[in-house]
Protein backbone atom coordinates (compact mmCIF):
# COMPACT_ATOMS: atom_id res chain seq x y z
CA UNK A 1 0.00 0.00 0.00
CA UNK A 2 1.06 3.91 -0.98
CA UNK A 3 0.00 6.53 -0.30
CA UNK A 4 0.60 10.05 -1.57
CA UNK A 5 -1.89 12.99 0.33
CA UNK A 6 -5.07 11.76 -0.35
CA UNK A 7 -4.20 9.14 -3.26
CA UNK A 8 -4.25 5.62 -2.21
CA UNK A 9 -2.11 2.87 -4.35
CA UNK A 10 -3.37 -0.70 -3.68
CA UNK A 11 -1.79 -4.05 -5.70
CA UNK A 12 -4.76 -6.12 -6.48
CA UNK A 13 -2.21 -9.46 -7.84
CA UNK A 14 -3.69 -11.41 -5.04
CA UNK A 15 -7.39 -10.88 -5.96
CA UNK A 16 -6.94 -11.59 -9.61
CA UNK A 17 -7.10 -14.68 -11.39
CA UNK A 18 -3.88 -16.40 -12.91
CA UNK A 19 -2.19 -14.40 -15.26
CA UNK A 20 -3.49 -11.54 -14.91
CA UNK A 21 -1.95 -8.98 -12.53
CA UNK A 22 -2.94 -5.29 -11.50
CA UNK A 23 -3.23 -2.01 -9.09
CA UNK A 24 -6.11 0.81 -8.33
CA UNK A 25 -5.48 4.17 -7.46
CA UNK A 26 -8.42 5.87 -5.39
CA UNK A 27 -8.85 8.80 -3.70
CA UNK A 28 -9.51 8.08 0.22
CA UNK A 29 -9.63 4.64 1.56
CA UNK A 30 -10.20 1.57 -0.39
CA UNK A 31 -13.28 -0.37 0.55
CA UNK A 32 -14.19 -3.78 -0.40
CA UNK A 33 -17.72 -4.91 -0.84
CA UNK A 34 -21.11 -3.31 -1.11
CA UNK A 35 -24.42 -5.44 -2.17
CA UNK A 36 -25.67 -2.64 -4.47
CA UNK A 37 -22.61 -2.81 -7.01
CA UNK A 38 -23.93 -6.07 -7.91
CA UNK A 39 -26.83 -4.63 -9.73
CA UNK A 40 -24.15 -2.58 -12.02
CA UNK A 41 -21.68 -5.21 -12.86
CA UNK A 42 -24.49 -7.34 -15.08
CA UNK A 43 -25.18 -3.72 -16.91
CA UNK A 44 -20.85 -2.77 -17.74
CA UNK A 45 -20.16 -6.42 -18.62
CA UNK A 46 -23.59 -6.40 -21.57
CA UNK A 47 -21.89 -3.17 -22.55
CA UNK A 48 -18.31 -4.78 -23.26
CA UNK A 49 -19.94 -8.24 -24.36
CA UNK A 50 -21.74 -6.31 -27.41
CA UNK A 51 -19.49 -3.93 -27.77
CA UNK A 52 -21.15 -0.80 -27.26
CA UNK A 53 -18.97 1.99 -26.34
CA UNK A 54 -21.75 4.58 -25.07
CA UNK A 55 -24.13 3.01 -22.17
CA UNK A 56 -26.74 5.29 -20.55
CA UNK A 57 -27.91 3.40 -17.71
CA UNK A 58 -31.28 4.72 -16.06
CA UNK A 59 -32.14 4.74 -12.59
CA UNK A 60 -36.17 5.46 -12.23
CA UNK A 61 -35.43 7.86 -8.79
CA UNK A 62 -32.87 9.89 -7.00
CA UNK A 63 -32.46 7.62 -3.88
CA UNK A 64 -31.71 4.34 -5.86
CA UNK A 65 -29.14 6.76 -8.02
CA UNK A 66 -27.33 8.13 -5.21
CA UNK A 67 -26.47 4.47 -3.57
CA UNK A 68 -25.09 3.12 -6.50
CA UNK A 69 -23.04 6.38 -6.85
CA UNK A 70 -21.86 6.28 -3.41
CA UNK A 71 -20.89 2.32 -3.19
CA UNK A 72 -19.20 2.66 -6.46
CA UNK A 73 -16.77 5.71 -4.69
CA UNK A 74 -16.24 3.74 -1.70
CA UNK A 75 -16.17 -0.20 -2.83
CA UNK A 76 -14.92 0.59 -6.44
CA UNK A 77 -12.47 -2.50 -6.15
CA UNK A 78 -15.61 -4.94 -6.20
CA UNK A 79 -16.59 -3.77 -9.40
CA UNK A 80 -13.15 -4.20 -10.90
CA UNK A 81 -12.58 -7.53 -9.33
CA UNK A 82 -15.64 -8.90 -10.91
CA UNK A 83 -14.89 -7.08 -14.57
CA UNK A 84 -11.07 -9.14 -14.22
CA UNK A 85 -12.63 -12.74 -15.35
CA UNK A 86 -14.36 -11.42 -17.98
CA UNK A 87 -11.80 -9.36 -19.38
CA UNK A 88 -9.75 -12.68 -19.66
CA UNK A 89 -11.97 -14.33 -21.32
CA UNK A 90 -12.66 -11.54 -23.83
CA UNK A 91 -8.94 -11.97 -24.52
CA UNK A 92 -8.15 -8.40 -23.39
CA UNK A 93 -4.88 -7.93 -23.19
CA UNK A 94 -4.88 -4.46 -20.91
CA UNK A 95 -7.93 -2.29 -19.29
CA UNK A 96 -8.41 0.74 -17.37
CA UNK A 97 -11.31 0.97 -15.53
CA UNK A 98 -12.26 4.48 -13.97
CA UNK A 99 -15.06 6.09 -11.80
CA UNK A 100 -15.51 9.87 -12.89
CA UNK A 101 -17.38 12.02 -10.66
CA UNK A 102 -18.47 15.56 -11.34
CA UNK A 103 -16.31 15.42 -14.07
CA UNK A 104 -13.40 14.56 -11.81
CA UNK A 105 -12.00 10.96 -11.84
CA UNK A 106 -12.23 9.43 -8.52
CA UNK A 107 -10.44 6.10 -8.89
CA UNK A 108 -9.12 3.90 -11.59
CA UNK A 109 -8.07 0.28 -11.80
CA UNK A 110 -5.29 -1.33 -13.90
CA UNK A 111 -5.49 -5.09 -15.19
CA UNK A 112 -2.98 -6.79 -17.38
CA UNK A 113 -1.67 -9.88 -18.57
CA UNK A 114 1.11 -11.25 -16.97
CA UNK A 115 2.82 -12.98 -19.86
CA UNK A 116 2.67 -9.56 -21.92
CA UNK A 117 4.13 -7.31 -19.70
CA UNK A 118 6.90 -6.28 -22.07
CA UNK A 119 5.14 -3.56 -23.19
CA UNK A 120 7.43 -2.91 -26.39
CA UNK A 121 5.70 -6.89 -27.33
CA UNK A 122 2.29 -4.86 -27.37
CA UNK A 123 2.35 -3.14 -29.68
CA UNK A 124 3.83 -5.49 -32.16
CA UNK A 125 1.42 -7.81 -31.47
CA UNK A 126 -1.62 -5.73 -31.82
CA UNK A 127 -2.22 -5.65 -28.03
CA UNK A 128 -6.61 -5.51 -26.95
CA UNK A 129 -6.16 -2.84 -25.03
CA UNK A 130 -9.38 -1.05 -23.34
CA UNK A 131 -10.69 1.73 -21.09
CA UNK A 132 -14.14 1.45 -19.24
CA UNK A 133 -15.27 4.50 -18.11
CA UNK A 134 -18.27 4.74 -15.70
CA UNK A 135 -19.41 8.73 -15.22
CA UNK A 136 -22.44 10.53 -13.44
CA UNK A 137 -22.33 13.11 -16.46
CA UNK A 138 -23.11 12.65 -19.90
CA UNK A 139 -20.16 13.62 -22.14
CA UNK A 140 -17.82 12.63 -25.01
CA UNK A 141 -15.56 9.55 -25.24
CA UNK A 142 -12.78 11.68 -26.04
CA UNK A 143 -13.37 13.88 -23.16
CA UNK A 144 -13.69 11.04 -20.62
CA UNK A 145 -10.71 9.14 -21.62
CA UNK A 146 -8.25 12.43 -21.64
CA UNK A 147 -9.54 12.95 -18.06
CA UNK A 148 -8.43 9.40 -17.00
CA UNK A 149 -4.86 9.90 -18.75
CA UNK A 150 -4.42 13.37 -17.19
CA UNK A 151 -4.80 11.62 -13.82
CA UNK A 152 -2.43 8.81 -14.65
CA UNK A 153 -0.13 11.10 -15.85
CA UNK A 154 -0.76 13.06 -12.13
CA UNK A 155 -0.59 9.88 -9.81
CA UNK A 156 0.86 7.39 -11.63
CA UNK A 157 3.83 8.61 -12.89
CA UNK A 158 5.81 6.19 -12.66
CA UNK A 159 3.27 3.32 -14.04
CA UNK A 160 2.52 6.05 -16.64
CA UNK A 161 5.36 5.98 -18.91
CA UNK A 162 5.78 1.89 -18.86
CA UNK A 163 1.93 2.09 -19.75
CA UNK A 164 2.17 4.93 -22.45
CA UNK A 165 2.69 2.99 -26.13
CA UNK A 166 -0.42 0.53 -24.89
CA UNK A 167 -2.35 3.97 -23.91
CA UNK A 168 -2.39 4.82 -27.36
CA UNK A 169 -4.32 1.54 -28.63
CA UNK A 170 -7.14 2.34 -26.22
CA UNK A 171 -10.77 1.61 -27.19
CA UNK A 172 -13.38 3.76 -24.93
CA UNK A 173 -16.35 2.01 -22.75
CA UNK A 174 -18.18 5.07 -21.36
CA UNK A 175 -20.88 3.99 -18.89
CA UNK A 176 -23.02 6.97 -17.86
CA UNK A 177 -25.71 6.72 -14.76
CA UNK A 178 -28.68 8.63 -15.20
CA UNK A 179 -31.81 9.00 -13.40
CA UNK A 180 -34.54 8.47 -15.56
CA UNK A 181 -36.58 12.00 -16.00
CA UNK A 182 -38.89 10.76 -19.31
CA UNK A 183 -39.55 7.61 -18.47
CA UNK A 184 -41.00 8.09 -15.24
CA UNK A 185 -43.46 9.76 -13.10
CA UNK A 186 -43.01 11.72 -9.88
CA UNK A 187 -45.84 12.35 -7.82
CA UNK A 188 -45.16 13.85 -4.67
CA UNK A 189 -47.48 12.72 -1.63
CA UNK A 190 -47.72 14.35 1.83
CA UNK A 191 -49.14 11.71 4.28
CA UNK A 192 -51.18 13.34 7.43
CA UNK A 193 -49.99 10.12 9.85
CA UNK A 194 -46.72 9.20 8.24
CA UNK A 195 -43.71 11.61 6.58
CA UNK A 196 -43.69 12.99 3.35
CA UNK A 197 -42.88 10.52 0.50
CA UNK A 198 -42.71 10.56 -3.63
CA UNK A 199 -44.32 8.03 -5.69
CA UNK A 200 -42.54 6.92 -8.62
CA UNK A 201 -44.39 5.39 -11.44
CA UNK A 202 -42.99 4.06 -14.88
CA UNK A 203 -43.45 4.86 -18.38
CA UNK A 204 -43.13 1.69 -20.51
CA UNK A 205 -43.05 1.46 -24.51
CA UNK A 206 -45.64 -0.62 -26.05
CA UNK A 207 -44.03 -4.13 -26.75
CA UNK A 208 -46.61 -5.03 -29.01
CA UNK A 209 -48.56 -3.63 -32.11
CA UNK A 210 -51.50 -4.40 -34.06
CA UNK A 211 -50.32 -6.83 -36.31
CA UNK A 212 -49.98 -9.23 -33.52
CA UNK A 213 -53.81 -9.10 -33.21
CA UNK A 214 -56.57 -11.31 -34.94
CA UNK A 215 -57.31 -9.89 -37.79
CA UNK A 216 -61.26 -9.77 -37.05
CA UNK A 217 -59.75 -7.33 -34.26
CA UNK A 218 -57.73 -5.70 -35.84
CA UNK A 219 -60.52 -3.29 -38.21
CA UNK A 220 -62.73 -2.59 -35.75
CA UNK A 221 -60.21 -1.31 -33.56
CA UNK A 222 -58.57 1.07 -36.33
CA UNK A 223 -62.12 2.40 -36.98
CA UNK A 224 -63.84 2.64 -33.18
CA UNK A 225 -60.53 3.38 -31.13
CA UNK A 226 -57.23 4.10 -33.01
CA UNK A 227 -58.38 6.80 -35.78
CA UNK A 228 -61.00 8.73 -34.12
CA UNK A 229 -58.22 9.16 -31.01
CA UNK A 230 -55.32 10.02 -33.40
CA UNK A 231 -57.79 12.29 -35.45
CA UNK A 232 -58.82 13.93 -31.96
CA UNK A 233 -62.17 14.08 -32.80
CA UNK A 234 -65.19 14.71 -29.72
CA UNK A 235 -66.68 11.34 -30.46
CA UNK A 236 -63.29 9.29 -29.14
CA UNK A 237 -64.02 6.72 -26.63
CA UNK A 238 -62.66 7.32 -23.43
CA UNK A 239 -62.14 3.99 -21.69
CA UNK A 240 -61.73 0.34 -22.63
CA UNK A 241 -61.72 -2.86 -21.42
CA UNK A 242 -60.65 -5.89 -22.32
CA UNK A 243 -62.20 -8.93 -21.38
CA UNK A 244 -60.96 -12.93 -21.89
CA UNK A 245 -59.92 -15.75 -20.20
CA UNK A 246 -55.97 -15.65 -18.44
CA UNK A 247 -53.12 -16.23 -21.53
CA UNK A 248 -55.25 -15.28 -24.47
CA UNK A 249 -53.72 -11.37 -24.69
CA UNK A 250 -55.32 -9.27 -23.10
CA UNK A 251 -52.72 -7.17 -22.47
CA UNK A 252 -50.96 -7.94 -25.61
CA UNK A 253 -54.44 -6.20 -27.13
CA UNK A 254 -54.19 -3.31 -24.95
CA UNK A 255 -50.24 -2.46 -25.47
CA UNK A 256 -51.06 -3.01 -29.12
CA UNK A 257 -54.05 0.01 -28.75
CA UNK A 258 -51.27 2.32 -27.23
CA UNK A 259 -48.38 1.19 -29.96
CA UNK A 260 -51.41 2.08 -32.71
CA UNK A 261 -51.72 5.17 -30.71
CA UNK A 262 -48.11 6.21 -30.38
CA UNK A 263 -48.09 6.95 -26.95
CA UNK A 264 -46.14 4.99 -23.85
CA UNK A 265 -48.49 2.99 -21.28
CA UNK A 266 -48.81 3.75 -17.31
CA UNK A 267 -49.82 0.84 -15.52
CA UNK A 268 -51.78 1.23 -11.92
CA UNK A 269 -52.37 -1.34 -9.73
CA UNK A 270 -53.74 -1.58 -5.91
CA UNK A 271 -49.99 -1.87 -5.03
CA UNK A 272 -48.99 1.64 -5.46
CA UNK A 273 -51.64 3.45 -4.35
CA UNK A 274 -52.97 1.69 -1.52
CA UNK A 275 -52.34 2.47 2.29
CA UNK A 276 -52.33 1.66 5.71
CA UNK A 277 -53.84 5.15 6.89
CA UNK A 278 -57.64 5.86 6.82
CA UNK A 279 -58.29 8.29 3.64
CA UNK A 280 -54.65 8.22 2.31
CA UNK A 281 -55.79 5.24 -0.49
CA UNK A 282 -58.14 7.93 -2.13
CA UNK A 283 -56.28 11.05 -2.23
CA UNK A 284 -53.21 8.83 -3.28
CA UNK A 285 -55.40 8.37 -6.43
CA UNK A 286 -56.13 11.63 -6.43
CA UNK A 287 -52.97 12.74 -7.00
CA UNK A 288 -52.23 10.84 -9.60
CA UNK A 289 -54.49 11.36 -11.78
CA UNK A 290 -53.99 14.81 -10.90
CA UNK A 291 -50.34 14.38 -12.14
CA UNK A 292 -51.31 12.44 -15.42
CA UNK A 293 -53.99 14.49 -16.52
CA UNK A 294 -52.87 16.35 -18.92
CA UNK A 295 -50.33 13.61 -20.26
CA UNK A 296 -51.18 13.42 -24.19
CA UNK A 297 -48.46 11.00 -24.55
CA UNK A 298 -49.67 7.66 -22.44
CA UNK A 299 -52.46 5.24 -21.83
CA UNK A 300 -53.68 4.17 -18.61
CA UNK A 301 -53.62 0.53 -18.31
CA UNK A 302 -55.13 -1.21 -15.20
CA UNK A 303 -54.22 -4.84 -15.61
CA UNK A 304 -56.08 -7.73 -14.17
CA UNK A 305 -58.79 -5.23 -12.64
CA UNK A 306 -60.75 -7.62 -10.66
CA UNK A 307 -59.83 -5.72 -7.64
CA UNK A 308 -62.48 -2.85 -8.34
CA UNK A 309 -65.62 -5.01 -7.38
CA UNK A 310 -69.34 -3.96 -6.80
CA UNK A 311 -69.93 -1.63 -4.37
CA UNK A 312 -72.64 -3.71 -3.57
CA UNK A 313 -70.22 -6.91 -2.99
CA UNK A 314 -67.64 -4.40 -1.06
CA UNK A 315 -66.32 -5.79 2.20
CA UNK A 316 -64.61 -2.56 3.42
CA UNK A 317 -66.01 0.96 3.10
CA UNK A 318 -62.37 1.68 2.08
CA UNK A 319 -63.47 -0.33 -1.20
CA UNK A 320 -66.97 1.65 -1.49
CA UNK A 321 -64.43 4.85 -1.14
CA UNK A 322 -61.92 4.11 -3.83
CA UNK A 323 -64.36 2.82 -6.40
CA UNK A 324 -66.08 6.08 -6.02
CA UNK A 325 -62.73 7.53 -6.56
CA UNK A 326 -62.82 5.70 -9.89
CA UNK A 327 -66.25 6.47 -11.14
CA UNK A 328 -65.38 9.86 -10.71
CA UNK A 329 -61.38 9.39 -12.35
CA UNK A 330 -63.37 7.74 -15.76
CA UNK A 331 -65.98 10.45 -15.59
CA UNK A 332 -63.61 13.59 -15.85
CA UNK A 333 -63.43 14.32 -19.71
CA UNK A 334 -59.67 15.52 -19.45
CA UNK A 335 -57.89 12.24 -18.79
CA UNK A 336 -55.96 9.97 -20.55
CA UNK A 337 -57.19 7.06 -22.61
CA UNK A 338 -57.70 3.90 -19.65
CA UNK A 339 -57.73 0.78 -20.69
CA UNK A 340 -58.40 -2.65 -18.05
CA UNK A 341 -58.69 -5.79 -18.76
CA UNK A 342 -60.07 -8.24 -16.43
CA UNK A 343 -60.99 -12.40 -16.86
CA UNK A 344 -64.24 -11.58 -14.25
CA UNK A 345 -66.82 -8.88 -15.49
CA UNK A 346 -69.47 -10.01 -13.58
CA UNK A 347 -67.84 -8.80 -10.51
CA UNK A 348 -66.88 -5.08 -12.07
CA UNK A 349 -69.20 -2.31 -10.73
CA UNK A 350 -71.75 -2.30 -13.69
CA UNK A 351 -71.49 1.92 -13.32
CA UNK A 352 -67.82 1.47 -14.72
CA UNK A 353 -69.07 0.17 -17.74
CA UNK A 354 -71.60 2.75 -18.90
CA UNK A 355 -71.28 4.84 -21.88
CA UNK A 356 -68.41 7.79 -21.37
CA UNK A 357 -66.58 5.86 -18.46
CA UNK A 358 -65.53 2.22 -20.61
CA UNK A 359 -66.51 2.77 -23.97
CA UNK A 360 -66.04 -0.04 -25.94
CA UNK A 361 -65.23 -3.17 -24.28
CA UNK A 362 -63.39 -5.94 -26.12
CA UNK A 363 -64.04 -9.73 -26.16
CA UNK A 364 -61.09 -12.30 -26.76
CA UNK A 365 -61.57 -15.41 -26.63
CA UNK A 366 -59.03 -18.47 -27.02
CA UNK A 367 -57.00 -18.47 -30.70
CA UNK A 368 -58.65 -20.17 -33.41
CA UNK A 369 -56.34 -22.38 -35.93
CA UNK A 370 -55.18 -19.66 -37.98
CA UNK A 371 -54.55 -17.39 -34.95
CA UNK A 372 -52.33 -19.95 -33.98
CA UNK A 373 -50.21 -20.62 -36.38
CA UNK A 374 -49.63 -17.15 -36.42
CA UNK A 375 -48.63 -16.81 -32.51
CA UNK A 376 -46.52 -19.67 -33.46
CA UNK A 377 -44.69 -17.98 -36.29
CA UNK A 378 -43.85 -15.03 -34.18
CA UNK A 379 -42.38 -16.92 -31.52
CA UNK A 380 -40.21 -18.74 -33.82
CA UNK A 381 -38.83 -15.24 -34.77
CA UNK A 382 -38.74 -13.28 -31.72
CA UNK A 383 -36.42 -16.51 -30.07
CA UNK A 384 -34.41 -16.94 -33.35
CA UNK A 385 -35.53 -20.34 -33.99
CA UNK A 386 -35.95 -22.10 -37.88
CA UNK A 387 -39.32 -23.71 -38.65
CA UNK A 388 -40.78 -25.24 -41.94
CA UNK A 389 -43.82 -25.28 -42.99
CA UNK A 390 -44.61 -28.56 -41.86
CA UNK A 391 -43.59 -28.58 -38.48
CA UNK A 392 -45.64 -25.17 -38.13
CA UNK A 393 -48.94 -26.55 -39.32
CA UNK A 394 -48.52 -29.84 -37.00
CA UNK A 395 -47.74 -28.14 -33.64
CA UNK A 396 -50.62 -25.64 -35.07
CA UNK A 397 -52.81 -28.87 -35.10
CA UNK A 398 -52.05 -30.02 -32.02
CA UNK A 399 -52.57 -27.42 -29.71
CA UNK A 400 -56.11 -27.40 -29.46
CA UNK A 401 -57.97 -24.60 -27.31
CA UNK A 402 -54.01 -23.60 -26.19
CA UNK A 403 -54.02 -19.91 -25.31
CA UNK A 404 -51.08 -17.50 -26.08
CA UNK A 405 -49.26 -18.18 -23.37
CA UNK A 406 -48.99 -21.85 -23.36
CA UNK A 407 -47.87 -21.70 -26.71
CA UNK A 408 -45.32 -19.52 -25.46
CA UNK A 409 -44.02 -22.14 -22.92
CA UNK A 410 -44.64 -25.04 -25.92
CA UNK A 411 -41.93 -23.29 -27.94
CA UNK A 412 -39.73 -22.08 -24.82
CA UNK A 413 -39.82 -25.94 -23.88
CA UNK A 414 -39.01 -27.46 -27.11
CA UNK A 415 -36.42 -24.97 -28.20
CA UNK A 416 -34.99 -26.23 -24.49
CA UNK A 417 -35.37 -30.02 -25.51
CA UNK A 418 -33.70 -29.42 -28.86
CA UNK A 419 -31.10 -27.10 -27.91
CA UNK A 420 -32.35 -24.21 -29.94
CA UNK A 421 -33.63 -26.15 -32.64
CA UNK A 422 -37.05 -27.68 -32.69
CA UNK A 423 -38.55 -30.59 -34.14
CA UNK A 424 -41.43 -33.10 -33.88
CA UNK A 425 -40.02 -35.21 -30.62
CA UNK A 426 -39.50 -31.71 -29.03
CA UNK A 427 -42.47 -30.31 -29.40
CA UNK A 428 -44.17 -34.08 -28.87
CA UNK A 429 -41.65 -33.95 -25.24
CA UNK A 430 -42.87 -30.31 -24.41
CA UNK A 431 -46.66 -30.85 -25.04
CA UNK A 432 -46.57 -33.86 -22.01
CA UNK A 433 -45.65 -30.98 -19.85
CA UNK A 434 -49.10 -29.36 -20.60
CA UNK A 435 -52.77 -30.42 -19.68
CA UNK A 436 -55.53 -28.79 -21.52
CA UNK A 437 -59.24 -29.49 -20.11
CA UNK A 438 -60.40 -29.09 -24.16
CA UNK A 439 -64.57 -29.23 -22.21
CA UNK A 440 -63.45 -26.69 -19.87
CA UNK A 441 -61.99 -24.55 -22.07
CA UNK A 442 -65.59 -25.16 -24.36
CA UNK A 443 -67.84 -24.06 -21.82
CA UNK A 444 -65.56 -20.55 -20.91
CA UNK A 445 -65.69 -19.58 -24.72
CA UNK A 446 -69.57 -20.27 -24.63
CA UNK A 447 -69.93 -18.16 -21.23
CA UNK A 448 -68.01 -15.23 -22.96
CA UNK A 449 -70.24 -15.50 -26.04
CA UNK A 450 -73.25 -15.59 -23.92
CA UNK A 451 -71.77 -12.71 -22.01
CA UNK A 452 -71.18 -10.25 -24.82
CA UNK A 453 -75.18 -10.34 -25.30
CA UNK A 454 -75.60 -8.52 -22.12
CA UNK A 455 -73.67 -5.63 -22.47
CA UNK A 456 -74.81 -2.35 -22.86
CA UNK A 457 -71.69 -0.03 -24.73
CA UNK A 458 -70.27 -0.91 -28.17
CA UNK A 459 -68.39 -4.31 -28.65
CA UNK A 460 -65.60 -5.80 -30.04
CA UNK A 461 -65.09 -9.55 -29.81
CA UNK A 462 -63.32 -12.15 -31.29
CA UNK A 463 -64.26 -15.65 -29.94
CA UNK A 464 -64.00 -18.31 -32.45
CA UNK A 465 -66.25 -20.80 -32.74
CA UNK A 466 -64.98 -24.73 -32.21
CA UNK A 467 -64.88 -25.56 -35.61
CA UNK A 468 -62.19 -22.69 -36.06
CA UNK A 469 -60.68 -24.12 -33.57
Amino acid sequence: MERDDEISIESLNDFLPTGLQGFIIKRGAIGDYNEIILSLISRVLTALYRDVTKKIVLFRDREAYNKVIKALLLNFKQLVLHIAPEVKLLNIDFAIISMIFSRKVYTTAIIYREDRINLMDYVNQNVNAIMIVISDKNMQLTEASQLCLNFLKQYMKRYYKKFSKVLQLINVYLIVLAVDNKNVIRIKLREEYGKGTSLIIPVNVPSWDIEHLPDRLKEDIFTLIIEPLNSNTQYAPRGIIVIGPPGVGKSVTAEAIAKGLNKKVVRINPGIYRSMWYGMTEKTLLSIFATLRNRKDIVVLIDDADFLINRFNAIHEAFIAEMNIWLGVLQERHRPLVVMTTNTPEILDPAMLRPGRLDISIFVGYPDRKMRRKIVLNLCKMYGIKVNDELLEDITVRTRWFNAAELDSVIRMAASKGKGIIDNNAIEWALRKIHVNESERRIIQENIASYIAKMSNIVIHYVPKEHEI
